[in-house]
């Protein structure tokens, strides 16, 4: 079987910004939930397996992660940073925020594939490169989005064959703050 698996890594803030120019659009993007809810728990499996507490998907992070990963195949990149130059901690802080909280991080795991990688196969690819390993086996984590999307003809980027992407992103909130009273 021929495939292709390209993956990246963010750790709170990455590399500039991506061209501006307009690319060609995807055809037919969809969701694909069911893989998500798979990838949830391959990677809450291979957790326990290293005696770390489960990761629980939370809508902060999740709407961010999906929303990623159907901007990368519809406007052709593949980066953490968003196509505009946004980093992906600043992305990720508008709607997992740091506000009230004394402790906020956040990393981000990107894998893209152009055949039909399952869930464990996918979980599998991370866990081989050491910094997404370090990603998924920290036990810093608590939270996680997964947004995974399908397109029948990408553009260029991704070689206008089939291709899944899918954005896991993890976040740890921690240490409420109080508001002064007045």
């Amino acid at each position: 079987m021929r495939f292709l698996v390209v993956l990246a890594v963010g750790l709170a803030i990455t590399a500039g910004p991506v061209s501006a120019a307009m690319p060609q659009r995807a055809a037919g993007v969809q969701r694909q939930e069911s893989l998500e809810r798979e990838i949830l728990r391959e990677l809450n499996r291979v957790r326990a397996g290293h005696d770390l507490q489960p990761v629980r998907q939370v809508p902060g992070l999740r709407i961010p992660a999906v929303a990623h990963s159907r901007a990368m195949l519809e406007l052709d990149f593949f980066d953490h940073a968003s196509a505009d130059g946004t980093t992906f901690d600043k992305r990720l802080r508008a709607y997992y925020t740091n506000r009230g909280w004394q402790t906020w991080s956040v990393g981000e795991t990107l894998l893209a594939t152009s055949e039909g990688l399952d869930a464990r196969q996918m979980v599998a690819e991370w866990i081989k490169s050491k910094s997404h390993r370090a990603i998924i086996l920290s036990p810093t984590w608590r939270d996680v989005g997964i947004g995974a999307q399908y397109a029948v003809a990408p553009p260029s980027t991704f070689g206008g064959v089939p291709t899944v992407i899918v954005t896991a992103d993890f976040g740890l909130r921690a240490g409420r703050l109080t508001e002064p009273n007045g």
